[in-house]
């Protein structure tokens, strides 16, 4: 009975969403193939207008919409809606009209009438019709849009042109009527039309104002016509900075690129040249997290900690009692930063009284009060490790040559705004693709020194030949190297260095004394026993305490002449 109940509750709410929330409900796939829209200015300053919309329109639908936001001290009167003279149920909210007119899968052709009331400006000289039949509120592009303006009597005087995508698509006939020839109207865009007669030919309507008009109308033409001139002017010069400019500042960044890639190659080879021809496990040059740091691109993956916590028992900070308990030895005097931050973490906040085990550290992550701390003190361990690195400078001082690099792009930035502005949209996406490269160059060109050089190509060559490590090459490395190779795989995820390392240990029965005259002590073997089990559990705390956000907002707005416009749609 009660899930019949949610069932029921659910089904209600589901059709009261769609009828509250009728646009957001479904999606109508639909199409504005034609609109036809002719404007009759009437003597008393009234204007008749009539509008056929055809529509085709993919699957089921309810009808059409039409948003008629009249300018100020104009009204919209006696809205009709028909289809071959039939006429169709309309409803009115503000100035958007819903006609309904279901179907399916159909070209459909709606004719709709309405007066403007006081839609002429009547002035001492002139009197104008200057209407917006649509607006950059509008959400669907007209394919094909042709608007006609009569005058109320026959007349060869006239002053007419259009806005934005109006503009320069008038056609004044013999009998003063003007064909205003849009074409493809795109959505989100303006398209003011502006039609001026002799005043005498409205004798009944209202004076907007006793003073000439025609001056103003002329010069607003002729500064429509300016900009014009002044925007394909500065299109011209535009398009001849990109022609020269792009690819001047292209060239100039490629040959910095081939300098800087040169050099760095060189350098690697040098490097190369002086290494050793035998494998060997690198030197300690700083510690095992740092080293993972460093040739692991800068990231330390959850199961870093792992082998963090593991170095400090290689180092003999730390005792391993059996797999699942650790204990702190007596500290040293003197430890690294990011060791005292695991140590205060695992053995003191996650652990108590210097004595940690994994039961403690998935006690402490199945709690959600302490996913923050444990994020926090994962970051801090991070940034302390990145730390230890910096300090090794293995990286050159490229600031002041990144900073250059970065600054120059700042020379492209203008002309991002300025191309796609002026309809140059090659050159826009050549110079967006230029900008962004020299960003991406400048933040990720960091050469290594030489020394850095070193340490990431004998790590790079652990990661590739220790696969392929043989039984006796490996009795022959210290317990200490092995280790460290072994935590090493296991910092960096590698599976082919820890598989590796588990098959060689199962290969003895017992610790063995090497060949290079090294004990080999139970430490190694204890490290792959434990080192999947540390591995599985400090990635498993890291995934069970990561969280994430997200938000989005979105703002809307427009409006033609003398707030004036609208759009249209369907539903």
């Amino acid at each position: 009975m009660f899930n019949k109940r949610i069932g029921l509750i659910l089904v209600i709410g589901f059709f009261m969403a769609l009828f509250v929330f009728p646009g957001q409900g479904l999606a109508v796939e639909f199409s504005i193939d034609d609109v036809e829209i002719e404007a009759w200015l009437l003597e008393d300053g009234n204007v008749e207008v009539k509008e056929t919309h055809t529509y085709s329109f993919d699957g089921d639908f309810g009808g059409i919409t039409r948003e008629i936001a009249p300018k100020e001290g104009s009204s919209i009167t006696n809205f009709t809606a028909e289809e071959n003279g039939k006429p169709l149920k309309i409803e009115n909210e503000d100035h958007l009209y819903k006609i309904h007119r279901k179907g399916e899968d159909e070209v459909i052709t709606i004719d709709l009438a309405y007066t403007i009331k006081n839609g002429v400006d009547v002035y001492s000289d002139l009197a104008e019709f200057y209407w917006p039949f649509f607006d950059d509120r509008n959400e669907s592009t007209y394919e094909n849009m042709n608007i006609t303006v009569h005058p109320p009597k026959e007349t060869k005087n006239v002053i007419a042109f259009g806005y934005d995508e109006a503009f320069e698509t008038e056609n004044i006939q013999s009998d003063g009527s003007v064909i205003f020839t849009l074409g493809e109207v795109p959505s989100d865009e303006n398209g003011d039309i502006r039609v001026a007669y002799d005043a005498a030919l409205f004798p009944s309507a209202a004076i907007t104002a006793d003073k000439p008009i025609k001056n103003e109308i002329l010069k607003a033409h002729a500064d429509l016509i300016n900009a014009a001139i002044k925007k394909l002017e500065t299109k011209d010069t535009l398009n001849t900075i990109g022609k020269i400019g792009i690819p001047a500042f292209t060239l100039i960044l490629l040959i910095l690129m081939i300098s800087t890639f040169m050099k760095a190659r060189l350098k690697k080879a040098d490097v190369q040249r002086e290494a050793k021809d035998d494998f060997s496990i690198p030197k300690e040059e700083m510690s095992l997290p740092a080293t993972i740091f460093f040739t692991n691109g800068g990231y330390l993956p959850a199961e870093a900690m792992a082998a963090g916590l593991l170095d400090l028992v290689r180092k003999g900070i730390v005792e391993q009692l059996d797999q699942n308990v650790f204990v702190m030895k007596d500290t040293p005097k003197k430890l690294l930063k990011h060791e005292q931050i695991l140590i205060d973490f695992l053995f003191h906040e996650v652990g108590e009284n210097g004595k940690f085990t994994f039961d403690n550290l998935a006690s402490y992550t199945k709690a959600s009060r302490n996913h923050n701390k444990y994020q926090q003190n994962q970051i801090k361990w991070s940034q302390a490790v990145k730390e230890e690195m910096k300090e090794k400078n293995l990286y050159e001082n490229s600031a002041k040559f990144r900073w250059t690099v970065g600054l120059s792009s700042l020379l492209v930035l203008p002309f991002i705004i300025l191309f796609p502005i002026y309809d140059l949209l090659g050159w826009f996406m050549a110079a967006l693709l230029l900008f962004i490269t020299t960003i991406f160059y400048a933040l990720f060109y960091h050469p290594k020194t030489r020394d850095g050089l070193k340490i990431s190509y004998e790590w790079n060559a652990v990661k590739k030949f220790f696969k392929e490590m043989t039984v006796v090459k490996w009795n022959e490395l210290s317990a200490d190297d092995k280790m460290r190779a072994y935590l090493y795989g296991l910092g960096i995820n590698n599976k082919g260095i820890v598989k590796k390392n588990e098959e060689l240990v199962k290969s003895f029965e017992r610790p063995l004394t090497n060949t290079a005259g090294h004990s080999d002590p139970a430490g190694i073997y204890a490290m792959t026993f434990i080192g999947p089990v540390a591995s599985t559990n400090f990635h498993s705390a890291s995934q069970n305490t990561q969280s994430s956000s997200s938000s989005s907002s979105s703002t809307s707005g427009g409006g033609g002449v003398g707030g004036g416009g609208g759009g249209s749609g369907a539903f």
